[in-house]
């Protein structure tokens, strides 16, 4: 146990870390470059303060764990209340923080698939099972005992382990096993869920396709902890030995599981970040704005060319010009409509008045 304590409580630690860094680099990208944070960024950080609250309370539930070889009653009493407490807490902000997590993600799913009515359905009811099964099981977790407190108390503790049942308690197994058993299915629902609707997307380039679902694959690390945890938890439950023994590989497997979601959930929204470190200097700013000009007048021209290879004037005003169909503005920003009335466009007659 000291050897799986110890090692649980550095897998935490060092994961929480890893997860703060990806989020400060995704509210960097998404307020500096993008200059947008939405709900799924709020919440994917209050996803990560409720990790932080779970490595602390993982950090006391192997303190409380640690039983030295001689020991006094006192003593017996003050770790098995502490360690119950420590349990009680971590079972409500462990599923607290896998519901925030996939809020976040599906919030996101919400967003770039908003158009297509049936994704955007099943995103919706996805949702509202996730919040309503999550606010019932922490509920559940919350009222195990009748008063809650009875849920730490030495005495029912040991009163139970002798079979004298003078409190009113439920057996937890059951709802431990469910909520083990929902968080993997929805996991993997969540992981599978967008797959059909990227590579049929075919507004966008095969390759920006396949790019996004490698991206959300990742996602699958989470899936696997998930199962691992819920294996591990079928031995801890058999008795209190095994409990003893799988504690610390208990709270490991239930750190990468929720760590693997917070990190595969903000992978996404690193891509401005990574094309502003990885692009050539200049690229970005010698680019050309989406307005046709390039694909209108072709090259620009040279000594050797000296005229551009579009053609005529009144082929360029003959071409069409396609708008973005993305807003270039906030549209949630009032409309403000332009003087009235408008002088009429003059017809130009040099190519240089193009510009």
């Amino acid at each position: 146990m000291a050897i799986h304590g110890t090692l649980a409580i550095v897998v935490s630690f060092t994961l929480c870390g890893l997860s703060t860094v990806v989020i400060a680099l995704r509210f960097y990208a998404r307020h500096f470059l993008v200059g947008k944070l939405s709900s799924p960024d709020w919440f994917i950080f209050f996803a990560l303060l409720v990790t932080w609250t779970c490595a602390v309370v993982n950090l006391y539930q192997i303190h409380y764990m640690d039983y030295p070889k001689a020991f006094s009653l006192d003593y017996f009493i003050r770790n098995v209340e502490g360690g119950l407490l420590a349990f009680w807490i971590y079972r409500i902000i462990y599923l607290l923080s896998l519901c925030l997590i996939k809020l976040s993600i599906l919030l996101f799913y919400n967003y770039f698939a908003s158009t297509n009515k049936a994704f955007h359905r099943w995103v919706r009811g996805l949702m509202v099972i996730v919040v309503l099964a999550s606010f019932s099981m922490i509920v559940a977790s919350i009222m195990m005992c009748n008063p809650p407190s009875d849920a730490w108390s030495a005495r029912v503790f040991v009163n139970g382990g002798m079979g004298v049942k003078d409190f009113h308690c439920y057996n937890p197994t059951v709802m431990w096993f469910f909520s083990a058993g929902f968080n993997l299915l929805t996991d993997f629902i969540i992981w599978i869920l967008p797959m059909p609707f990227l590579l049929n997307l075919r507004s966008m380039p095969l390759k920006r396709r396949l790019e996004l679902v490698a991206i959300f694959s990742i996602g699958i690390v989470a899936i696997i902890a998930s199962a691992i945890r819920l294996y591990i938890m079928s031995l801890w439950a058999r008795d209190f030995f095994e409990q003893a023994k799988q504690t610390g590989n208990f709270l490991i497997w239930g750190q990468v599981e929720q760590h693997a979601g917070i990190i595969s959930a903000s992978i996404p929204f690193l891509r401005p970040l990574v094309r502003k470190i990885f692009s050539p200097r200049g690229e970005r700013r010698n680019q050309f704005s989406p307005c046709g000009r390039k694909k209108l007048l072709g090259k620009p021209a040279t000594p050797e060319v000296p005229t551009p290879e579009a053609g005529t004037i009144e082929e360029i005003r003959r071409a069409p010009i396609i708008p973005s169909p993305s807003p270039t503005l906030n549209p949630r920003s009032r409309y403000h409509p332009p003087p009235s009335p408008m002088s009429p466009l003059q017809p130009h007659t040099s190519l240089s008045s193009v510009f």
